[in-house]
């Protein structure tokens, strides 16, 4: 179905070409796009090229767009390449682009785009950059399938058959690996974004708060010289969740309580700092120094992580928990709130048996 639709949005962009902004590609016949075309697109056109997703790092953007959507307007103009959001206001869309004004118009800045490979078959597009904010964009309450994005061609591959995945994962364009840490094959990539069918690896939600606490990736470098967030690295942060599987096990923490995280991040920062220099990391050829391994844990990043309450951590925890309470009937809520008051209480109790030193 998603194929079809697909199809149907070719012959849309075809008649929109000529005098929408958003189209900045000459060429909009999927099989005629060349390397560095931009186009505009619905996330629903978009192919996952991984099955899973930080839930955690989406929820710290859903979390902030509930407090105020200028961050989601802001989030939409800088994805789409076009810097900042300028103006919008109560009757904005973010399905709707002439709904609100960006500082530049979309395309402007092509470092900023996330970027896709057209696939073998007519009207395939694979994301490959961007599956969490595109991802956010489809979960949240006024997003869904038809919010426009910006992206850039990197390559095209139309008509490479049977040579389409292998030229992929040789390219590193494709995560084969589920919630798990299983390996999977190109088939069981789920058919489009979002939460509905990326899993949550929890481990790269660890992994994903840690940066610049136990690791800082190799980043590129703009024109001007100033660092981006675009890791050297492809699926960096991915192969440290597999390697920091192999070390722990984040079932052992209740990820809805504050403290439990917390001492689950810890752990998992103790592991990263760790392992040798000279360890392999995940899938990866690249050993640890490489990947961006610290010496020893950021102690205070880590406390200023936890403590406070605009961070990131906080912002998804209080996501996190706002959607359980909401989808939690409320009578197993009030059973859950008695056994922990009871189990603190014991707790109490016990300590103050204890024999006093001297």
């Amino acid at each position: 179905m998603l194929r079809f639709r697909n199809t149907v949005w070719l012959a849309i962009l075809s008649l929109a070409a000529l005098y929408c902004p958003y189209s900045t590609a000459e060429k909009v016949s999927y099989d005629e796009l060349n390397n560095g075309d931009i186009i505009t697109v619905t996330l629903d056109q978009l192919l996952p090229t991984q099955a899973v997703l930080s839930y955690d790092r989406e929820y710290a953007r859903l979390s902030r767009y509930k407090d105020n959507l200028k961050h989601m307007y802001n989030d939409l103009c800088q994805i789409n390449g076009a810097k900042g959001v300028k103006k919008w206001g109560e009757e904005s869309q973010p399905t709707d682009p002439s709904s609100y004004t960006c500082s530049d118009k979309p395309g402007t800045h092509t470092d900023a785009l996330n970027t896709v490979v057209v696939g073998p078959k007519k009207g395939s597009l694979y994301l490959t950059k961007g599956h969490h904010l595109f991802s956010t964009f489809w979960d949240m309450p006024n997003g869904g399938t038809s919010v426009p994005v910006t992206v850039r061609v990197t390559h095209n591959l139309f008509g490479s058959g049977e040579d389409f995945w292998p030229e992929m994962s040789n390219d590193q364009e494709v995560w084969l690996y589920d919630s798990k840490g299983e390996k999977i094959k190109a088939n069981d990539l789920p058919e489009y974004i979002g939460q509905k069918q990326l899993k949550h690896d929890k481990y790269l939600s660890l992994v994903h708060f840690l940066n610049g606490i136990s690791y800082s990736p190799p980043v590129k470098k703009s024109k001007d010289n100033k660092a981006n967030s675009d890791s050297l690295i492809p699926f960096l942060e991915l192969h440290w969740a597999l390697e920091v599987r192999k070390h722990m096990k984040v079932s052992d923490y209740n990820l809805n309580e504050p403290d439990e995280y917390a001492a689950a991040l810890a752990e998992a920062a103790t592991v990263m700092v760790d392992l040798p220099d000279d360890a392999v990391i995940g899938q990866s050829t690249l050993t640890a120094k490489e990947m961006g391994k610290f010496s020893q844990v950021d102690s205070k990043a880590l406390a200023a992580l936890i403590n406070d309450k605009t961070s990131s951590f906080n912002h998804a925890l209080a996501y996190r928990l706002a959607k359980k309470e909401k989808s939690t009937p409320k009578r197993l809520l009030e059973e859950e709130a008695a056994a922990k008051e009871k189990s603190q209480s014991s707790e109490a109790t016990n300590d103050s048996e204890q024999p006093q030193s001297n």
